[in-house]
């Protein structure tokens, strides 16, 4: 996972580093694939802006917040991400599950329909060995 943190007009601290860093690594358990999070703090006159942008599972998912307090935005921009992932994760396992029931039908219905194989009755061997040409 690689995390980018970009300021505006913020001054940055270890603080706010490290707490945008534990809240996104708790992204890491809904993505199986590498992700990618850019994260942009802004102060816009007196709210605190944050934006989340994350690219995994071959999909952008995007957050922004704004609130007085910083950490506020924070939490709940990267719980709308969460929110996002979960939701994804939800899709593909539901898809996932309806191909294996239909073709779990699918063999059921054919159970009872003979495969017609065009070269049944005939043997490799026999032409090399000669036996039923005679």
């Amino acid at each position: 996972m690689s995390l980018h943190l970009n300021f505006r007009n913020i001054e940055s601290t270890e603080a706010i580093k490290e707490h945008v860093e534990d809240k996104v690594e708790k992204l890491k358990k809904f993505v199986t694939y590498p992700m990618e999070v850019h994260v942009i703090l802004s102060l816009e006159k007196n709210l605190q802006c944050v934006e989340i942008t994350c690219h995994a599972e071959h999909k952008d998912f995007v957050a922004s917040t704004k609130s007085k307090n910083l950490y506020e935005s924070i939490d709940v921009c990267c719980h709308k991400i969460e929110s996002q992932l979960k939701k994804e994760r939800e899709k593909k396992k539901g898809h996932h599950t309806a191909h294996k029931l239909q073709s779990r039908h699918a063999e059921k219905l054919g159970a009872d329909v003979r495969a017609i194989l065009p070269h049944q009755g005939k043997s490799s061997n026999s032409k090399r060995t000669g036996t039923d040409q005679e």
